[in-house]
C-alpha cells in the first residue's frame, strides 16, 4: 500500500502522460482487490451453505435410517426406477413395467392411477399396495404406503422429468392392528356371551357398558336405556345403603333386586368390584349379577323334600323302636352255620348255645318244598349270600304243631382266606306282627323311594351337564391351535351351540320335577337343518373314543330350510349318541336324517348290545337303565320323549335282540320352508 501511495503522488505531481498511466494502473489494482474480496465473501458464503447442506442431508439420512422408509426415484424419461435411500429395488434400479409385475393383481390399478396424477400436474399424491418381496411361486406380500412427488424442468410447462417416491412399510403395524382388533372382538364375544350379567362403571358410578346377559335380567328398554345410563350406581335402590360414595369396597352378596321403573323384581347374586390405579386412586367399578330365583326355588324346594324325608325318618325311627319292643317280647334266637361241619347252631345268647342241627334237620322244619332243597344243600346258602326269607315254619324251640311265620337272616361271613365260612343271623317269631310289618314296609319304601329320587335327581346332573361342558372345554383346548380366522370361526361357533345347550339343560334340571305337568319349553326358529346337523356330528364324532368303532354321520341335503327348535333337537341326538356309546364296542354308530310324512326324521343306528323287545318301551321311562353297571342316570331318554311329545311328534327304538345293536329314532312334525 505504501508502495501505491508512493506512485500515486508521483504521477500527480509528475508529467501528465505518466500521471494518467499511474492513476490508470492505480484504479486497476484497486477494482482487482475489490473483486477479490466480493469473491471471497462469496466463497466463504458458498462453504457455510455447503456444510449446512450436508449437515441437513446427513439428518435426514439418520432420520430416513430411523423410520425405516425408502425413497425411490423414477425417472420418466426411461421409466426406469432407482433406489435413492435403501435397498428397496435391486441394485440396478427396476423399469416401471417390471414393477407392477412386483404389485398385487387387485392394487395394480390404483397405483397405475397414483403415477398418472403426478405426471398431470398433482403436486403430491399417496397410494397403499402389496408387493411382493419373494418369487411369483413363492410371493410374500408387503403392505406398502407410497408417497410420491413430481420434479419438473420447467416449472411453467408442469412437464415431469422424476417422480420421487417416500415407500414406508406398513406390514408389521397392519398385522399388530389386526391381532389387536381380533384380540379385542375376542373379550368382546366373551363379555357379551357371559352367562352372568356384567357392566362398567366409571368412579363416579356412571353406567358405562353393559353385556347382553345384564340388559336382560334388569330389563333394559334399550341398549342406551336412559333410566340406567342417567342414574349412578350409588343412586341405585340395592346399593343406595351399603355403598360409600368416597369410599367403594367389594361387596358380594345375594338379595332381592327391584327396580320399579323397569319392572325388575327377583333374586339375584350381586358382586360389585372396585379398579383402582397404581396410586390406589379409583378408577372403575365393575357390577356383576346373575339371577338366583330359580335355584331359590329349587332350594326352597329340597329344603321342603328334606323336611319331608325328616318326617318320614322320624316315622321310621318310631316304628322302629315299637319293632324293637315285639322284638324283645317275643321267641327269638341267634344262629350260626359251618359249611365245613355242615352245622347250625341256635343261640339264646350272645355266648350261650340252646341247639345244634344239621342242614338237612333244619330243611325239616319248612313247610314249603322248595325251602326244604335249599337247606338241605349247603351249596345253595353260600350262592345266595346275605338274605333275608320269610318262611312258614313248625316251632324250633318248644313242642307243638302249630305253624308259625319266623324271619330268617342270613349274612355270609368269610375266613382269613377270602373263603366264604358260612352265615350268621338271627331266627325271630313275626306271627303277631305281619300286620305291623307289613304298614312299615310300606312306609320304609316309600322314605327309601324319596331318598332315592334325590339321590338319582342329583346324579342326574352331572350326567346331563357333562356332554356339553365336555365339548365346550375340549374345543377351547383346541381354539388356540387353529390357524385361520375361518376355522376359529367354526370352532367358537360349536363352543356357543354347546353353551346354548349348557343352558338349556340347566333349564330342563330346574323343571324336571315338573315335567309332566308343566312341559319342556320349545323354542322354535327359522334354521337351515342340514348345516347344523353338521355342526351338532361335529361335537358328537369327539364323543366316539372306542377303538374300533366307527362314528357314520348320513346328511343327505345340502341346505333344508326349516322352522324347529336345533337345540332341543341336538339335545335329543346328543342322548342318542350318548347312550350308543355306552353300549356300543365295535362296528360303527350312524346318525343321520331324513325328511319323511312332513316332519323330520332322525334316528342313531348302533351296533351295540341291543335292547330286548320286553325292555323297548321300558327304557324311556324316567331313571330307567337296562344295565347298572353302564353310567349313567336313566333320565335323558325321558326328556328325549318329553321333547317329542311336546313338539308333536313321536319317539321310539328298533332292536332284532341282544346283541345286535338298536336305532333310536324320533320324528318331528315340520315344514320345507322354499327360498
Amino acid at each position: 500500500m505504501k508502495i501505491l501511495t508512493h506512485i500515486l503522488l508521483a504521477g500527480l505531481f509528475g508529467g501528465s502522460v505518466d500521471s494518467i498511466s499511474l492513476l490508470m494502473t492505480f484504479m486497476m489494482v484497486i477494482a482487482f482487490f475489490i473483486c477479490w474480496g466480493i469473491n471471497r465473501i462469496s466463497y466463504l458464503r458458498i462453504h457455510r451453505n455447503s456444510k449446512r447442506i450436508k449437515e441437513i442431508s446427513t439428518i435426514m439420512k439418520h432420520t430416513l435410517n430411523m423410520s425405516g422408509d425408502y425413497v425411490l426415484r423414477l425417472s420418466l424419461a426411461d421409466h426406469q426406477g432407482h433406489n435413492m435411500h435403501g435397498n428397496f429395488l435391486t441394485e440396478k434400479g427396476m423399469s416401471y413395467e417390471e414393477s407392477l409385475t412386483h404389485i398385487h393383481p387387485d392394487d395394480r390399478e390404483g397405483y397405475i392411477d397414483f403415477i398418472h396424477r403426478l405426471m398431470e400436474g398433482e403436486k403430491a399424491a399417496s397410494c397403499n399396495f402389496r408387493w411382493n418381496a419373494g418369487t411369483p411361486e413363492a410371493p410374500q406380500w408387503r403392505n406398502i404406503h407410497d408417497q410420491g412427488i413430481a420434479q419438473y424442468a420447467n416449472v411453467k410447462l408442469r412437464v415431469p422429468t422424476n417422480l420421487f417416491c417416500t415407500l414406508t412399510d406398513r406390514t408389521e403395524e397392519l398385522i399388530q392392528e389386526e391381532e389387536e382388533q381380533q384380540l379385542n372382538d375376542k373379550y368382546r364375544k366373551i363379555f357379551e356371551q357371559s352367562i352372568v350379567g356384567l357392566a362398567f362403571y366409571d368412579k363416579d358410578g356412571q353406567l358405562l357398558n353393559a353385556n347382553q346377559k345384564m340388559r336382560e335380567i334388569l330389563k333394559f328398554q334399550s341398549e342406551n336405556d336412559p333410566y340406567y345410563y342417567g342414574n349412578t350406581l350409588y343412586d341405585m335402590p340395592t346399593f343406595r345403603e351399603v355403598i360409600n360414595h368416597r369410599k367403594v369396597e367389594e361387596l358380594w352378596f345375594c338379595t332381592k333386586s327391584v327396580v320399579v321403573e323397569r319392572g325388575v323384581n327377583c333374586y339375584t347374586e350381586l358382586r360389585v368390584h372396585p379398579i383402582h390405579d397404581e396410586r390406589g386412586e379409583l378408577v372403575y367399578i365393575t357390577f356383576s349379577i346373575r339371577d338366583i330365583t330359580q335355584e331359590r326355588e329349587l332350594y326352597l324346594r329340597n329344603k321342603q323334600n328334606d323336611a319331608d324325608i325328616r318326617r318320614q325318618s322320624e316315622a321310621i325311627q318310631q316304628y322302629e323302636t315299637e319293632l324293637q319292643y315285639l322284638m324283645e317280647r317275643c321267641d327269638m334266637r341267634f344262629w350260626r352255620s359251618s359249611f365245613a361241619n355242615r352245622t347250625i347252631t341256635f343261640h339264646k345268647g350272645l355266648s350261650t348255645a340252646e341247639r345244634e342241627m344239621t342242614f338237612d334237620e333244619l330243611a325239616e322244619q319248612f313247610f314249603d318244598e322248595d325251602m326244604r332243597s335249599y337247606y338241605k344243600n349247603p351249596e345253595n346258602v353260600r350262592k345266595a349270600g346275605a338274605t333275608t326269607r320269610i318262611c312258614k315254619t313248625r316251632p324250633f324251640f318248644h313242642e307243638g304243631r302249630e305253624y308259625q311265620w319266623n324271619i330268617f337272616d342270613s349274612v355270609p361271613y368269610y375266613n382269613e382266606d377270602g373263603t366264604m365260612a358260612g352265615t350268621y343271623g338271627i331266627i325271630r317269631n313275626v306271627t303277631p306282627l305281619i300286620e305291623k310289618q307289613e304298614q312299615l314296609r310300606r312306609e320304609t319304601e316309600r322314605a327309601k323311594d324319596s331318598g332315592h329320587m334325590k339321590s338319582v335327581f342329583m346324579a342326574n346332573m352331572t350326567h346331563e351337564i357333562r356332554t356339553p361342558l365336555n365339548s365346550i372345554v375340549g374345543f377351547s383346548d383346541v381354539l388356540p391351535m387353529m390357524q385361520t380366522p375361518e376355522e376359529k370361526h367354526e370352532i367358537v361357533k360349536v363352543i356357543m351351540n354347546n353353551c346354548d345347550m349348557l343352558l338349556r339343560l340347566i333349564n330342563d334340571i330346574l323343571a324336571v320335577s315338573t315335567l309332566d305337568s308343566d312341559g319342556v319349553k320349545i323354542e322354535e326358529r327359522q334354521v337351515d337343518f342340514a348345516k347344523t346337523f353338521d355342526e351338532i356330528c361335529v361335537s358328537m364324532e369327539e364323543r366316539v373314543q372306542t377303538p374300533g368303532v366307527a362314528f357314520i354321520k348320513d346328511n343327505p341335503c345340502q341346505r333344508l330350510l326349516t322352522t324347529l327348535d336345533p337345540g332341543r333337537i341336538q339335545q335329543v341326538i346328543t342322548n342318542f349318541v350318548t347312550n350308543a356309546v355306552k353300549y356300543t364296542h365295535e362296528g360303527h354308530i350312524k346318525v343321520g336324517y331324513e325328511y319323511r310324512s312332513g316332519g323330520l326324521y332322525i334316528y342313531c343306528e348302533d351296533t351295540g348290545a341291543g335292547i330286548p323287545e320286553k325292555d323297548q318301551q321300558k327304557v324311556f321311562e324316567r331313571f330307567v337303565k337296562l344295565n347298572d353297571y353302564v353310567q349313567g342316570t336313566g333320565l335323558g331318554l325321558s326328556i328325549c320323549k318329553a321333547i317329542a311329545e311336546r313338539c308333536g311328534g313321536r319317539i321310539g327304538v328298533t332292536s332284532e335282540g341282544e346283541g345286535k345293536g338298536s336305532t333310536f329314532w324320533i320324528w318331528i312334525p315340520c315344514e320345507i320352508i322354499e327360498n
